[in-house]
């Protein structure tokens, strides 16, 4: 059981402005204060953004400014947890791990137990950040990674035994049903209409150097993109999205997760409606996890080039087919049973089209697996697995998960 009023600090992505990263927050703090709900629980973030989440006691600036305060509520906390999200790779900047790694050091510094909770982890590809790796590793009290394909990139990098907990948003609870079909009358989406749902973003297509990309983009640096490969990825949804709205009678509805200038998931859902001309094309720009995992709930299927989404979808059921650009999307098709793979963004136009696009769809529409039903067995082991690392310092790790 826990103690009363346990003092829990967590940290994790950017969930300031990721809809996947709020989800993961969301969902931990609901399950933690569900255990204990006198938790002290700090988190670091926006205030004005994340102060309103139920059961957070503390907002945390980030950066320097928060440095000071970062380390006192570590000092204080019973268990520092890091938590969820894309955080031990080096696609973005070779100088992400070593990043971690210092601030995993400095949190040890004030306060000894500090766990990783459901990483991602990978690609690892430079000496360096697979080092800083597995320092990391050697620091933290626990660790679990969300995957398998996480696992095989740490397990190169240290000898720990390092379990698969599921990403914490499977937790996450929808909003009434209610308040996404006023959402949905707000855009224009009759009660009872049909829609597929879908999400696109810009990705790199290079490696990261040194400097992360949100920084060259604070100095007005473009990150390494290929304008005329998107345009052609733009051309192939457009006309399969077109194609699939036409073949099962429904709408479509274009729910951007990252909205920041750097990642501009709505800038990338704006240009995928320009292309859908004289179709019923919906935008809805939610910041609220809960509300937009209600609205996957009322697709009849979700194409998605963010995981995240796709796992509130599988949550509720929805039939999916996803566009990655990062391995990731295979280690959750294995979680969740699929037999398929997601599409690779970086294969497309020269390997798969729309003919493929559509391929996919039809086979998520008549595949046999209950994704509910293995969603909430994946939410379950999350649960068990967070309140054992926030509550129970010296509770025995949890068996991998099979995918």
């Amino acid at each position: 059981m826990p103690r009363a009023g346990s003092r829990i600090l967590l940290l994790g992505g950017d969930a300031d402005y990721n809809v996947g990263d709020r989800a993961i927050l969301e969902a931990l703090v609901r399950c933690l204060t569900q255990a204990d709900p006198s938790a002290d629980i700090s988190v670091v973030g926006h205030p004005d953004l994340l102060a309103a989440i139920p059961g957070v006691a503390r907002v945390i600036p980030r950066g320097a400014r928060g440095l000071g305060a970062l380390l006192g509520a570590a000092s204080e906390a019973d268990r520092v947890v890091i938590a969820g999200g894309g955080l031990f790779q080096d696609d973005d900047s070779r100088a992400k791990m070593p990043y971690w790694a210092g601030r995993i050091a400095l949190l040890k510094a004030a306060r000894g137990r500090v766990s990783a909770l459901s990483v991602g982890a990978g690609p690892l590809a430079h000496a360096e950040t697979r080092a800083a790796a597995g320092l990391a590793c050697r620091m933290l009290d626990r660790i679990s990674v969300r995957d398998r394909v996480a696992r095989d990139a740490l397990s190169a990098c240290t000898d720990r035994v390092i379990p698969i907990v599921p990403d914490p948003a499977f937790m996450l609870e929808p909003a009434p049903r209610a308040e996404a079909e006023a959402q949905l009358r707000r855009i224009g989406i009759a009660e009872g209409r049909p829609y597929i749902a879908a999400t696109l973003r810009r990705w790199y297509h290079a490696r990261g150097g040194l400097v992360p990309n949100g920084l060259k983009a604070r100095f007005g640096f473009e990150p390494s993109r290929d304008h005329a490969r998107f345009d052609e990825l733009l051309g192939v949804l457009a006309r399969s999205l077109d194609a699939l709205r036409r073949k099962l009678d429904t709408d479509i509805l274009l729910l951007p997760g990252y909205n920041t200038p750097l990642e501009a998931d709505d800038a990338a859902c704006e240009a995928l409606r320009l292309r859908l001309p004289g179709a019923p094309v919906h935008v809805a720009r939610i910041d609220s996890p809960r509300l937009y995992k209600a609205l996957l709930g009322r697709a009849s299927l979700l194409v998605s080039a963010r995981m995240h989404p796709l796992i509130l979808g599988a949550a509720m059921g929805v039939p999916f087919v996803g566009l990655s650009y990062n391995a990731k999307f295979d280690g959750l098709y294995e979680l969740l049973g699929l037999p398929d793979r997601a599409l690779a963004l970086d294969l497309c136009p020269h390997a798969w089209g729309e003919t493929t696009l559509l391929a996919a769809a039809e086979a998520a529409l008549e595949s046999r697996v209950d994704l509910a039903q293995r969603a909430s067995a994946l939410a379950e082991t999350a649960r068990l697995e967070a309140q054992a690392v926030a509550f129970e310092p010296a509770a025995r790790a949890l068996e991998p998960v099979d995918a």
